[in-house]
């Protein structure tokens, strides 16, 4: 009965046009070239991965990437004792294209930020952090692929 309910959904992701979010890399008309980074390590290296595939592309618009990434936290709000309550966490990524073929720029600040409330077990607490820094860089990575759409149709 098990194996039932994995066919159907399978099947039902299949036929409802389920695409990965990133596959408009393979479709994108620009490559990158050169890819360069500064700022917070892991976050970086999420948006690094992803960028790697725009290396393997065959656009005639090729391009040279730099960004840095940064990310903020601060406490939002503190309960009786003093204690955090609540946080707020922001990643940045400020991104700047430079086109091989024409010596034309391209600059975009991508920002996405989130509260959450505090959580008494420290380890509960930091594994959530990644999950929310993990969600918000790949946000940022798609509106970074939708950039790159409207940049390789640029002409």
């Amino acid at each position: 009965m098990k194996s039932f309910k994995y066919l159907i959904i399978l099947f039902f992701l299949v036929e409802c046009g389920y695409t990965p979010v990133y596959q408009s890399v393979k479709t994108s008309k620009l490559k990158l070239d050169n890819i360069n980074y500064s700022g917070d390590t892991k976050i970086s290296r999420l948006i690094l991965n992803n960028l790697q595939g725009f290396k393997d592309g065959n656009s005639n618009n090729i391009f040279d990437a730099y960004y840095i990434s940064e990310k903020k936290e601060e406490i939002v709000s503190k309960d009786k004792k003093g204690n955090p309550s609540s946080y707020k966490i922001q990643i940045e990524v400020n991104l700047e294209l430079i086109s091989k073929n024409n010596d034309k720029k391209f600059s975009k600040k991508f920002a996405k930020e989130t509260t959450y409330n505090s959580i008494d077990n420290n380890f509960e607490l930091n594994k959530y952090k990644k999950k929310l820094e993990k969600n918000l860089t790949s946000q940022i990575l798609r509106d970074m692929n939708n950039f790159f759409d409207i940049v390789g149709n640029d002409r």
